[in-house]
């Protein structure tokens, strides 16, 4: 039997809670390694601010492919996002992922108002609508999660974004095998019919229009509710 090629893969997380909800389908193994066809997948990790790790630079350098974890969209959660993605080097020449984590099952996504910054919590059936924000009443089209944070980031068409779902070892799998899919290794991304499932933890709801006549309902709104999960 062959050896199994070693392959590292660094994920970059903005908090320690999210990367360890990453790697839940790896709870048994304390090497947190992935055997995936012919090859041995170590994991390299950086939580928080890159800038703050005196290590980042040794990190990138070792690593065969880099994952970027994302949960929620909001303001602060894009601001920290950028932070890492402005972090990697100009001339990358691994393969990048951005890894939406979501619970199975989920429905719903939250962002922020592209306006005012308010948190809001919309559905997947909502996307491609005009919903109108409940804090300052300015209407938006609702583009899907991966789409805002396409925009948001300004990715190249070769970084994708993969939807994660978590605790899953067959969608592990899945998105690990298609961030290495660019390598020239071998490895084939999986297949898999995963619904658009999206985030629940907002706030407010995106009031859409219920007929094409439909006048905006702009009930008052308390800007600090919370969605209970």
């Amino acid at each position: 039997m062959s050896e199994r090629k070693p392959i590292n893969a660094l994920v970059l997380s903005i908090y320690q809670e999210l990367a360890e909800a990453f790697f839940e389908p790896l709870e048994s193994d304390p090497n947190h390694e992935l055997t995936l066809d012919n090859f041995q997948i170590s994991f390299d990790l950086v939580a928080g601010d890159p800038g703050q790790d005196p290590t980042f630079e040794e990190h990138i350098a070792k690593a065969n492919a880099i994952a970027i974890i994302a949960r929620f969209l909001d303001v602060l959660s894009l601001d920290k996002i950028k932070m890492i993605y402005r972090h990697l080097p100009n001339d990358l020449n691994v393969p990048l992922a951005i890894f939406l984590l979501r619970d199975k099952g989920e429905v719903d996504f939250k962002i922020s108002c592209p306006s005012c910054g308010q948190k809001l919590w919309l559905r997947d059936t909502d996307i491609t609508k005009r919903g109108r924000c409940p804090n300052c009443k300015k209407p938006f089209v609702i583009l899907s999660q991966g789409d805002h944070l396409k925009s948001q980031l300004m990715l190249p068409e070769n970084v994708p974004i993969i939807k994660l779902i978590r605790n899953d070892m067959e969608s592990f799998r899945s998105a690990i095998a298609k961030l290495l899919g660019t390598l020239s290794i071998g490895i084939k991304p999986m297949t898999r019919d995963m619904a658009d499932e999206a985030l629940k933890n907002a706030t407010v709801r995106v009031q859409i229009p219920r007929t094409p006549n439909a006048t905006w309902n702009t009930a008052n709104v308390n800007p600090n509710c919370n969605l209970i999960l």
